[in-house]
């Protein structure tokens, strides 16, 4: 027992020994010069030229109240009216029309028979089938409003917060997109040492599950950074625009054209992607990605399922 006790105040010992010496070489990185400026990186006239990503306004339109209208009559008319309306015309009945409405209840009615929408195949032909019409899932796998919030620690201290978001539908160069947002921030503990404020978005099209666009705002102590990249899938052509700047060292730039295949994600749209499909045990999944002049096969496999514990309550998960 008393090897135990000494080998728990060890531990206690290291761990604290290395959360000081993680934190002194954190804050050897770090830079005095934190605020310089971003605007030389900010502007990306290319893009916006190519890009048009626009907010879809609701399509419920109020309509103006009925009135009823009331007619005012004098009480002679209105008794006149109520005389004239109180006799009805009495049909007689004859015996063809009592045979007519006997042979009409004779007569069964044949059940609709309902035609069951037809399925398309799904492309590409690597990619899993299973739960789709073509390239649309059969249940819709986001709703917007959705946010999931992942801790990052750094020697069992919080150094930050992993954020994805589904934010509400946009349009981009006139279609329907989705909209998701991933925003990683440090805690304003770990910010004394190096700060970081980064977001990353990108915009799906809704029926053909493509990504159209991807950018990335970079704010950070040592780097401020923005990266604009679009996929042509008619042309089949993809370009990256990314601009960087350091602390006393001069404004860097670069710009990538390069051929995508046909369905390509891009690296933070394949993360939703893969909630389209059914996930099972055992099953592999395969997806294109394009990223930065390179082509990639994504190849995702379904290990087990597993119960987590969070502060929100307990979620039954898969492990990809």
């Amino acid at each position: 027992s008393k090897l135990l006790v000494r080998i728990r105040e060890d531990m206690k010992f290291l761990r604290s020994l290395s959360f000081i010496l993680g934190f002194l070489f954190v804050a050897s990185c770090a830079t005095s010069d934190k605020d310089f400026s971003t605007a030389s990186v900010s502007k990306h006239e290319e893009f916006e030229k190519v890009v048009k990503i626009e907010k879809i306004e609701s399509e419920k339109v109020d309509e103006p109240e009925k009135k009823e209208v009331v007619k005012k009559t004098s009480k002679k008319s209105a008794k006149k009216t109520s005389k004239k309306s109180s006799k009805k015309p009495v049909k007689k009945k004859t015996k063809a029309s009592k045979e007519k409405k006997a042979a009409e209840k004779k007569v069964e009615k044949k059940p609709e028979i309902v035609k069951a929408p037809k399925i398309k195949p799904h492309l590409p032909k690597l990619e899993d089938g299973e739960g789709f019409n073509g390239r649309r899932p059969l249940v819709e796998p986001f709703r917007v409003g959705e946010e999931v919030v992942l801790g990052i620690s750094y020697f069992a201290v919080e150094a930050g917060k992993f954020t994805m978001q589904v934010k509400p539908m946009v349009q981009v160069n006139g279609k329907k997109s989705y909209h998701f947002r991933y925003i990683i921030k440090t805690s304003p503990l770990f910010a004394m040492f190096y700060s970081v404020d980064d977001i990353a978005e990108t915009f799906v099209d809704y029926e053909d599950w493509v990504p159209y666009s991807y950018e990335i705002h970079v704010d950070e102590s040592k780097q401020k950074r923005e990266t604009r990249t679009f996929f042509d899938h008619k042309k089949l052509k993809a370009t990256m625009w990314d601009k960087k700047k350091r602390p006393n060292k001069p404004l860097e730039e670069r710009k990538i054209d390069w051929d995508i295949l046909k369905y390509s994600q891009n690296v933070f749209s394949s993360a939703y992607y893969l909630r389209t499909f059914t996930l099972k045990v055992g099953k592999k999944l395969k997806v294109r990605v394009g990223h930065e002049g390179k082509n990639i096969e994504m190849t995702a496999e379904v290990l087990r399922k597993e119960k987590i514990y969070t502060d929100v309550g307990a979620f039954d998960t898969f492990v990809v």
